[in-house]
C-alpha cells in the first residue's frame, strides 16, 4: 500500500512540474529575482524610447511651422523694421553724416562780405500777399542755396523755431505740435545744446528738424568774424550735435538774419542750406510781449503761399497762440509743410 502511495505522489509531482514547465513557456511570469530585474530593464527602456520619441516629434512639429504663419511672422518682422527706419530718417536721413571739410577759402575771399541786415517792410506786398523785400535778398542768397521763402502757389507754409536758450516755453510748443501733427525746425545754439540735450532728443524723437543756429549768436552778426572764424564755430555745433546725438544737422539760421555773400556761400559749400524766412514778429524781447490776440491776428494776417514762418520759442506769447494760429491757418485753407532739407 505503501509503495503505491509512493507511486502516486511521484505521479503528482511529475505532472504538477509539466504543468509549470508548460505555463512558463506559454508566457507566464518569471519566479526569479533576475527574470523580474530583466523585465522591469526592459520597460524602463522601452519608456524611454518613447518619451524620446515623443520629444523628437514635439520638435519637429514645433520646427515644421504653417507657412502661413512663417509669411506672418516675416511680414511682420519687415513691417518693424519700416517703422525702424521711419523712425530713424524722419523728414530726411539724418544719420548720413556730411562732409563739411570742402571750404574753399581763396574763392570766398572774392565774394563780398558786407552785411546785410535782413529784414522787409510788410506794408509792400506782392498778389499772392508775400512781401516784396524778401525778392531783394534772393539776389544775394539763393544763388548759394539760401531761402526767404519757398517759391510755389500753393497755400502751404513753413514753421521755423529759433532757441537761443531755453525760457520754459518748448515743452509746451512741443506738446502743441504733437497735437496738431505739425513738423518744425527749430534752429538750436551751442547754448541750448549745453543745457537742454533732453529737449533736442525729443525734437528729433518727435520729427522735427534741428539746424544749426552758431556756438557764439555774435550781436551784429556772423559777416564780422571772417570765413575762417565762421567756418569754425559752424563746424563745432554741426559735429557736438552728430557726435551726442548721430544727426546731421542741413539747415542754418543767421544770428539775427546778419548774413553776407560771403557767409551764405560758405555755409553752401558745408552743405548747408540757409534758411531766412517770409514773416517775424518782435517776439524776442521776453520783458515785452505783445498782446496775444494781436500778435495772433497778425499771424494770420500775413500768411501767404511758401511762407517761412520765424517764431521765438523763448515767447510766452507764441507758446499761448501757437495751436490757434495752426488752426487758424488751416481754416483759411493752409497747411504747414514740411521744410525741404534735401531737393
Amino acid at each position: 500500500m505503501k509503495g503505491f502511495h509512493r507511486q502516486i505522489t511521484a505521479l503528482l509531482l511529475a505532472f504538477s512540474l509539466c504543468l509549470s514547465l508548460l505555463t512558463g513557456c506559454a508566457g507566464g511570469n518569471s519566479s526569479t529575482p533576475a527574470a523580474d530585474a530583466s523585465a522591469e530593464g526592459s520597460a524602463a527602456e522601452a519608456s524611454a524610447v518613447a518619451e524620446v520619441t515623443e520629444g523628437d516629434a514635439s520638435a519637429d512639429s514645433s520646427a515644421e511651422t504653417d507657412p502661413a504663419d512663417t509669411s506672418d511672422s516675416a511680414d511682420s518682422s519687415a513691417s518693424a523694421d519700416a517703422e525702424e527706419t521711419a523712425a530713424v530718417s524722419g523728414p530726411y536721413d539724418y544719420t548720413v553724416q556730411m562732409d563739411v571739410t570742402n571750404v574753399d577759402f581763396d574763392a570766398l575771399s572774392a565774394l563780398s562780405n558786407e552785411s546785410l541786415s535782413y529784414g522787409f517792410s510788410n506794408s509792400n506786398r506782392d498778389e499772392l500777399n508775400r512781401p516784396d523785400g524778401i525778392y531783394y535778398y534772393d539776389s544775394y542768397y539763393s544763388q548759394y542755396n539760401g531761402y526767404t521763402h519757398i517759391d510755389t502757389e500753393e497755400k502751404v507754409i513753413y514753421l521755423t523755431m529759433d532757441e537761443g536758450y531755453e525760457n520754459g516755453c518748448t515743452p509746451d510748443i512741443l506738446d502743441t505740435l504733437k497735437e496738431k501733427g505739425v513738423t518744425a525746425v527749430f534752429f538750436i545754439t551751442k547754448q541750448f545744446y549745453d543745457e537742454q540735450p533732453d529737449l533736442v532728443q525729443r525734437m528729433i524723437d518727435e520729427g522735427h528738424i534741428v539746424g544749426n543756429h552758431t556756438c557764439a549768436h555774435p550781436a551784429g552778426g556772423m559777416p564780422q568774424l571772417g570765413a575762417e572764424a565762421e567756418y569754425e564755430d559752424i563746424k563745432t555745433l554741426n559735429d557736438l550735435v552728430y557726435d551726442t546725438f548721430g544727426y546731421q544737422m542741413r539747415l542754418f539760421r543767421f544770428p539775427e538774419g546778419v548774413a553776407s555773400e560771403q557767409a551764405v556761400a560758405l555755409l553752401d559749400q558745408m552743405g548747408y542750406k540757409s534758411v531766412f524766412w517770409s514773416f517775424a514778429y518782435k517776439d524776442y524781447d521776453t520783458e515785452n510781449q505783445m498782446d496775444p490776440d494781436e500778435a495772433l491776428s497778425a499771424c494770420l494776417e500775413y500768411l501767404h503761399p511758401g511762407a517761412i514762418y520765424l517764431l521765438h520759442a523763448v515767447s510766452t506769447t507764441n507758446s499761448e497762440i501757437l495751436g490757434d494760429f495752426i488752426d487758424g491757418a488751416r481754416e483759411q485753407g493752409y497747411e504747414f509743410g514740411v521744410f525741404p532739407v534735401e531737393d
